[in-house]
C-alpha cells in the first residue's frame, strides 16, 4: 500500500497549470492591461490635472485596479486607484468637482472606491464623502415607482447605465454603515428597470425608459428607447452582480434579483457572436453594415457572467462555455500589443446616450445609425476597467495557479474577522426572579416577561441566577443578552407542547415546526452568555427516541421537492421533527459565549440566514442522535472560537439548504472562521454538507485540536447529485490530530443518493497546511463520480503518522502534496520485481 501511495503522490505533485489565452493566464492579462494603463495615464486622473474630473468613467478603471491589487497582493494597483479617486476628497469630506444640484447618477460611481478607501485607510474624510454621496441619493428625483432619474436634465428617465452607477454603491454603503433599509431601495432600482426595459422576444434590455413617454426617442406606448445597446446591458449586468454581493443572508429580494440576473445572462449568451465569442455594439444586429464587435460591453458581459458563477448566482456548467469563449475572443480579437510592449484594448465606443446632441452635433435619438456613429477609440476606462475585472473573475473561475489563490486565501482572513464583532449591551440587568421565577418551578412566563422588559428598555441582560431553573421555549428579542450565571442550570422541558410552532429550517428544508429551545427570528444584537449550564434533558425516553420516526422527515422532504409553500408545511405538535437547541433565523449580531450545553434534542447551535455571529468559549457535551455541535446554515461572517465539541454527530457542520428547497432559497454559507477549538467525539471535526445546495465558500479553520477514537474525520465534505452545491475556498492549518477513525480529509459525493440526480456538486480550492496527525487509517478518502468536480486540493508542510493503508481516490482532478511526510503504521516488506541473484561461492 505504501509503494502505491508514494507513486500516486509523485504523479499528483505535477500540478496542472491554469488555462492560458494566447500564452498568458487571465490574471496576467489583467496585470498587463493595468500596467499599460497606469503607464499611459500617469497622474492624469488625479485632481489638479487639466483633464482630471470627478466622473464615472475613470472610476470604473480605478475600481478594477483596486480589485486587482487585492487579487495579486500588489499594492501599487490600489495605491494608483486610491490617488485617482482620493485626490478629489478634501479633509472635510467635500468633493472637488461634485455638483449635487445636477442630480447626476454618474457622479455617484466614484463613491465605490471612496467606500473602499474609508474601510481600508480609516481616514475620516472618506467616510464623510461617502455620507455626502448617500445624502445626495436621498434627494435624487424619482419616478412614481421610486426609480432614480438618470439626471436632473433627463426628467422621468431611467437608464440602465444609472442602475450601475448608484445601486452597487448603495448596497455596499448599506452593509458598511449598517443601513439595512437601503437594500430594499437597491433592489427596487433593479426590479423597476427589469419591469420596464426587458424585451421577452429578444431576451434583451432596452437602453432607457421615459416614464412620461414624451421624449423624442421614446416609444409612445411603452416609453422605452428603440434599440439594444450592448454597453447599457453590460452596465445593468454588472449592477446586479455587484449589488447582490452585499445583500444580507436571507434578504427576501435576493431571489427576485437572481431571477433578473438569470434573464440578463440568458439574453447575453443568446446574442453572443458564434464566431468570435464577442458582442456587437447594437446587440441583436450582428453583421449589419456598420455594426462592430465592441470591447467594453464584451468585457462587462464576461465579467458579470464569471462573477455570477463564482458567487453562486448562476450554474457553472451552463455558462462556462460562453464565458471562456468570450474571454478568448477579447484576448484574440480586441487586445493589441504595442511596439513598446504595452497592450491596448481596441474598439471601444467612446460614449453614447439619449436626448440632446453629441459633441459632433448629432442628435442622440437611439437609432441604429446613432449608436454605430459614435466615435470608436482604444483604451477608454469604460473598457479597460471591466477587462481587468473580467480577468480576475475568469482566473478565479478556472481554479488554478498561485495567483488565483491570492484572490481568496489566508490573506482574506483579517478582512473577514474585521467584519465580525460581538454585540454590546447596555449595563442593565433584569433578573428573572424580579418577574416571578422560582427555583424548581416553571419559569417560562417570568423569563418571557424579563426579555420583553429588557428589550422595551433598550436592552441589557436578562439574568438567570445561580440555582436550578425550569423553562419551556425561550424566544429572544433584539438587544437582549440572556445571561446564565455561574452555578445556574436552566433545564428545558421535554414536553413537546412547551415549544410553539415557528418558521424554521429542519435539516435544510424550511417549514413550520417546533421552536428551538432558544429561538429568535429577525432580531439583532442578541446573546446567550455566562458560565452556567443549558440542559435540554433529552434522552432515549423522550426526544432521542424520535430518531426512528421517519414519516415526517420524508413528508417534509417531499414538500420541499414539490415546492409546497412554506406556510403549508406545518409540523410541530403531533409530529416527530425534533427541535434544535439554539436557533437564530434571519438575525444579525449574534453572540453565544461561555455556556455549557448538554443533552440537546438535535443540533445544538444553528444560526440560519444570519450574519455577524460569534460563538466563543462554548462547551458542548451531547451524544444523542444528530447532535451536531454548531451548524451555521446559509449564514455569513461567523466566528467559532475556543469551543469544545463532544458530540454525537459532527462537531461543526456547515450547511446551506437541502435539494430543491435549498436552491429555492439559494443563499450560501460563507466567511466561516473556526479557531482554537477542541474536537473530541463526533463524526467529523469540521464538516461541510450534506445539506449544501446553496453552496459554501470561504471557510477558515486553524489552531484546533482533534483527538478521539470516536472522531471519524478531521475535515469532511459531503454532497451528492441531488444536493449539488459549489463548495470552494476551504482552508485548514495548524491543526493537531491525534486519532481519527476514517481519514484526515474526506470528500464524499457518493453520500446517500450519490450520482443519482441532476445537480452534480463541485468542490474546489481546498488547502490543508501544517496538519499533524498521529494515527489515521489513511490521509484521504475522496469519492466522486464522472459528472461531479473535485479539483485543486493541496496539502502543504504536513506530517501524517500511523497511516494504515493506501488512499481512496476516484474521479478527482488535481491533488498536490508539497513537503508532506507520510509515516506508515507498520514497516512494509520490500518487494522486488526480480528475485535477488544467488551469490556464487568461490571454492
Amino acid at each position: 500500500p505504501l509503494i502505491g501511495l508514494l507513486a500516486w503522490s509523485a504523479a499528483a505533485h505535477a500540478e496542472t497549470p491554469v488555462k492560458t489565452f494566447d500564452g498568458a493566464t487571465p490574471l496576467v492579462w489583467s496585470e498587463r492591461m493595468a500596467d499599460s494603463e497606469m503607464a499611459r495615464l500617469g497622474a492624469t486622473l488625479e485632481a489638479g490635472h487639466d483633464h482630471a474630473r470627478w466622473d464615472y468613467s475613470p472610476a470604473v478603471l480605478a475600481l478594477g485596479l483596486w480589485r486587482l491589487g487585492a487579487a495579486t497582493g500588489n499594492d501599487s494597483y490600489r495605491e494608483f486607484a486610491g490617488r485617482a479617486v482620493g485626490s478629489f476628497v478634501r479633509q472635510d469630506g467635500s468633493i472637488i468637482g461634485f455638483k449635487p444640484s445636477a442630480h447626476a447618477l454618474d457622479s455617484i460611481n466614484p463613491g465605490k472606491v471612496v467606500l473602499l478607501l474609508a474601510e481600508y485607510s480609516h481616514e475620516k474624510r472618506y467616510g464623510l464623502a461617502a455620507e455626502r454621496l448617500r445624502a445626495e441619493l436621498a434627494v435624487q428625483p424619482r419616478t412614481k415607482e421610486g426609480g432614480y432619474w438618470h439626471k436632473e436634465r433627463y426628467p422621468h428617465q431611467m437608464w440602465l447605465d444609472g442602475v450601475y452607477m448608484a445601486s452597487p454603491f448603495m448596497a455596499r454603503y448599506a452593509a458598511q454603515y449598517h443601513e439595512p433599509a437601503l437594500f430594499d431601495d437597491v433592489a427596487n432600482q433593479i426590479l423597476i428597470a427589469d419591469r420596464h426595459l426587458y424585451d421577452p422576444s429578444t431576451g434583451l434590455y432596452w437602453h432607457a425608459w421615459d416614464e412620461s413617454h414624451s421624449q423624442a426617442w421614446a416609444d409612445p406606448g411603452t416609453g422605452h428607447s428603440p434599440n439594444f445597446w450592448s454597453r447599457s446591458i453590460g452596465w445593468y449586468a454588472m449592477a446586479i452582480v455587484d449589488s447582490l454581493r452585499w445583500f444580507p443572508a436571507g434578504h427576501p429580494k435576493i431571489a427576485p434579483l437572481t431571477e433578473v440576473l438569470t434573464r440578463v445572462a440568458d439574453g447575453v449568451v443568446r446574442w453572443q457572436d458564434p464566431k468570435t465569442g464577442l458582442w456587437w455594439q447594437v446587440t441583436n444586429e450582428g453583421g449589419r453594415k456598420g455594426n462592430y464587435l465592441e470591447a467594453s460591453a464584451s468585457s462587462m458581459f464576461v465579467y458579470a457572467l464569471a462573477k455570477a458563477v463564482n458567487e453562486g448566482y448562476l450554474p457553472r456548467e451552463q455558462y462556462l462555455p460562453a464565458i471562456l469563449k468570450g474571454y478568448a475572443g477579447l484576448v484574440r480579437t480586441l487586445v493589441k500589443t504595442e511596439p513598446d510592449g504595452r497592450i491596448s484594448l481596441e474598439q471601444i465606443c467612446q460614449s453614447a446616450g439619449l436626448g440632446f446632441r453629441n459633441s459632433a452635433g448629432v442628435v442622440r435619438d437611439g437609432s441604429f445609425g446613432y449608436y454605430i456613429g459614435e466615435p470608436v477609440v482604444a483604451n477608454d476606462p469604460k473598457g479597460t476597467g471591466p477587462f481587468i475585472m473580467a480577468g480576475i473573475e475568469v482566473q478565479k473561475l478556472l481554479a488554478g495557479g498561485s495567483r488565483a489563490e491570492a484572490s481568496v486565501g489566508w490573506s482574506a482572513l483579517p478582512g473577514i474577522l474585521k467584519k465580525i464583532h460581538a454585540p454590546v449591551f447596555p449595563d442593565r440587568d433584569f433578573p428573572i426572579t424580579a418577574y416571578g421565577a422560582k427555583p424548581g418551578e416553571d419559569a417560562t412566563s417570568a423569563i418571557h416577561a424579563a426579555i420583553a422588559a429588557c428589550s422595551a428598555a433598550g436592552g441589557g441582560r436578562v439574568v438567570v441566577p445561580a440555582g436550578d431553573w425550569l423553562t419551556g421555549a425561550v424566544r429572544l428579542e433584539s438587544h437582549v443578552n440572556l445571561h446564565i450565571s455561574k452555578g445556574a442550570t436552566l433545564r428545558f422541558s421535554t414536553d413537546p407542547a412547551a415549544y410553539p410552532t415557528v418558521y424554521t429550517r429542519w435539516e435544510g428544508v424550511e417549514c413550520m415546526n417546533y421552536s428551538a429551545l432558544i429561538y429568535a427570528y429577525g432580531q439583532k444584537d442578541i446573546a446567550v452568555t455566562g458560565e452556567g449550564t443549558l440542559d435540554g434533558q433529552a434522552s432515549n425516553e423522550n426526544w432521542w427516541a424520535w430518531k426512528t420516526h421517519r414519516a415526517d422527515r420524508d413528508k417534509l422532504n417531499e414538500m420541499g421537492e414539490a415546492g409546497v409553500p412554506v406556510a403549508q408545511r406545518v409540523f410541530g405538535l403531533g409530529h416527530y421533527l425534533r427541535p434544535n437547541f439554539f436557533q437564530t433565523y434571519r438575525c444579525r449580531n449574534v453572540l453565544i459565549e461561555g455556556v455549557t450545553i448538554v443533552r440537546s434534542p438535535m443540533w445544538e447551535l444553528h444560526p440560519v440566514l444570519s450574519e455577524n455571529v460569534t460563538v466563543r468559549g462554548v462547551k458542548i457535551h451531547s451524544h444523542g442522535p444528530n447532535n451536531d455541535g454548531c451548524d451555521p446554515e446559509s449564514s455569513r461572517d461567523v466566528l467559532i472560537d475556543h469551543c469544545v465539541f463532544d458530540t454525537g454527530d459532527d462537531c461543526i457542520a456547515i450547511k446551506s439548504g437541502r435539494n430543491n428547497d435549498g436552491r429555492r432559497v439559494n443563499i450560501p454559507a460563507e466567511n466561516i472562521v473556526v479557531r482554537d477549538c477542541t474536537m473530541q467525539d463526533g463524526h467529523g471535526g469540521v464538516v461541510i454538507g450534506s445539506e449544501v445546495s446553496g453552496g459554501c465558500r470561504n471557510v477558515f479553520a486553524e489552531n484546533c485540536s482533534m483527538d478521539s477514537p470516536h472522531l471519524d474525520r478531521a475535515l469532511r465534505i459531503k454532497s451528492n447529485a441531488q444536493r449539488g452545491g459549489v463548495i470552494e475556498n476551504i482552508f485548514m492549518r495548524n491543526v493537531r490530530v491525534g486519532r481519527v477513525a476514517e481519514a484526515i480529509l474526506t470528500v464524499d459525493f457518493l453520500y446517500e443518493e450519490g450520482a443519482r440526480g441532476h445537480f452534480p456538486p463541485i468542490v474546489r480550492h481546498v488547502r490543508l497546511d501544517h496538519i499533524m496527525s498521529e494515527h489515521s487509517p489513511r490521509v484521504m478518502w475522496i469519492a466522486g463520480f464522472p459528472a461531479a468536480t473535485i479539483d485543486d486540493i493541496r496539502f502543504d508542510d504536513c506530517t501524517f503518522r500511523g497511516v494504515e493503508t493506501a488512499e481512496v481516490i476516484s474521479h478527482a482532478g488535481r491533488i498536490v502534496l508539497d513537503h508532506v511526510t507520510i509515516v506508515p503504521e507498520k514497516k512494509m516488506r520490500s518487494l522486488n520485481s526480480r528475485p535477488p541473484e544467488t551469490p556464487v561461492r568461490k571454492p
